[in-house]
């Protein structure tokens, strides 16, 4: 396979003057120890901040009572299978956009941005109708109390509109990151944030501007915050090096959008393929002697894993901008060896955060719950969950890198053989076939984590990504 882009008609110099971005080479020559931090340090806060949103959330939705926290729970998991589809072509953009500028191709990479934003701006309006419908009907699904239901209602009919404006931001980040920014991002996450937390505050605790609006109120503050952000990110795209994409909407180029989804939907169908391994293994653990603690113990379990996924989820973003403009400036060692460089950080972090876990794992389990039930199941899940840590930051980065590279097919494979033909199976035969309880859940979940990181490993050796074409 060959190793560069396919060539278009127009030389990258065809952009008019006043049109042509500046290069930075930041991210394909000098330190790349340097190039590394550059991108991983306002990612990383970028992630910090996205998981507070949902932390306040369900904080301010606790002042309404449990069933508002349940609804604002059920609406926003429904609509993370929105935002999953939305990533996917966020995705596609990092891959192609990145190599574009790697290859100093200004037009086609900001011709590439102009297509994947107006795109998002389409699907993100597909989406929100879709789960404005779909998302109401599925609702009796996640709760049988007519009470969720209901809250959870009033809430998705304003939240559904949240989704058109996350489609355009979060298509405009990533091409920001692919071009080696990723300050910019930051500052939309940070506004963002800033205005979601403000308005949830605002419109629950203190009822400003009008009161008793409830769950609504949440619903709305993330309306518009991020709408808000979306405003932002085109004032500030018109100020970077993508501005020229503000030009380059029409004429409009279905190839180039159907590139774009190409190598966006394998991104996505992974992301979709996790998270609906996930209700299945809910209910395997809906099924043993013990289930309300179980679940209790994986919700608990998985959310205290999220805070070391951060630094991880920050490397795996900044390395697919670092690959992608590396394979187009044909600089393949500097690729494989950030891949390297980035996988060997995040390998040694979660070994060390790890061991801490473990350690720490009945301090946590009590800190975390008071049911006396549940405290037990907690530790056994940390525990067990340590042994994977390392190579779930594997599996995380190096698909990050082969993402970035336009091989977003072998993350799917890997991804779908790993829950569905290991974790799965192996979860229903370990608690329930053995009798081995939430115990079994926890060692199938780690068993098939440290496979998936394995065979990520070997394929990112292999340098077969390194021709992957996009």
């Amino acid at each position: 396979m060959n190793t560069t882009l396919e060539k278009r008609p127009v030389a990258p110099q065809s952009l008019p003057e006043a049109h042509k971005p500046k290069f930075d080479d930041t991210l394909v020559t000098g330190n790349l120890w340097r190039a590394c931090w550059v991108m991983a340090w306002p990612l990383l806060i970028a992630t910090i901040a996205n998981s507070l949103v949902g932390i306040c959330d369900l904080y301010v939705a606790g002042f309404l009572g449990t069933s508002s926290q349940a609804a604002v729970g059920i609406s926003e998991h429904i609509a993370f299978f929105a935002m999953l589809l939305i990533m996917g072509v966020s995705m596609g953009t990092t891959a192609i956009v990145s190599r574009y500028w790697g290859e100093k191709n200004y037009e086609e990479g900001v011709r590439f941005t102009a297509h994947s934003i107006l795109f998002s701006f389409v699907f993100g309006i597909v989406l929100s109708v879709a789960l404005l419908v779909f998302g109401i009907m599925s609702l009796s699904m996640f709760s049988n109390s007519l009470e969720v239901q209901t809250l959870a209602r009033q809430y998705l009919c304003i939240y559904s509109f949240y989704i058109i404006p996350f489609s355009i931001v979060s298509v405009m980040n990533s091409a920001l990151r692919a071009s080696g920014d990723a300050k910019t991002p930051l500052v939309l996450v940070a506004c963002f944030t800033s205005l979601t937390v403000i308005g949830d505050f605002l419109t629950v605790v203190l009822q400003w501007p009008v009161a008793n609006l409830g769950i609504q109120g949440i619903a709305i503050s993330a309306v518009v915050a991020s709408f808000t952000s979306s405003l932002l990110g085109i004032v500030l795209l018109r100020r970077s090096k993508l501005a020229p994409s503000m030009h380059h909407f029409m004429p409009l180029d279905i190839d180039r959008i159907r590139r774009v989804v190409k190598i966006g939907v394998p991104s996505a169908l992974q992301r979709l393929g996790w998270a609906t391994s996930l209700f299945v293994l809910y209910f395997i653990l809906s099924q043993c002697d013990t289930p309300t603690p179980a679940l209790a113990a994986l919700a608990v379990g998985m959310r205290i894993e999220a805070l070391l996924f951060m630094p991880i989820m920050a490397l795996n973003m900044a390395v697919s901008s670092i690959v992608g403009q590396n394979l187009g400036a044909k600089k393949v060692k500097r690729a494989y060896q950030a891949g390297v460089k980035m996988a060997t950080v995040g390998f040694w972090s979660l070994t060390v955060l790890g061991a801490i876990m473990f350690l720490l794992a009945d301090n946590i389990a009590s800190w975390i719950s008071s049911d006396p039930v549940t405290i037990p199941h907690i530790p056994s899940y940390l525990r067990i969950a340590a042994f994977c840590e390392p190579f779930l930051a594997l599996a995380m980065i190096l698909s990050g890198a082969l993402q970035g590279a336009g091989d977003t097919k072998t993350p799917m494979w890997i991804t779908i053989i790993c829950n569905w033909l290991v974790r799965l199976p192996l979860a229903y035969w370990l608690v329930l076939g053995l009798d081995m309880g939430p115990s079994g859940a926890w060692l199938a979940m780690t068993l098939s984590v440290v496979m998936s990181g394995i065979i990520t490993a070997m394929r990112f050796r292999s340098l077969s990504w390194t021709r992957q074409r996009v």
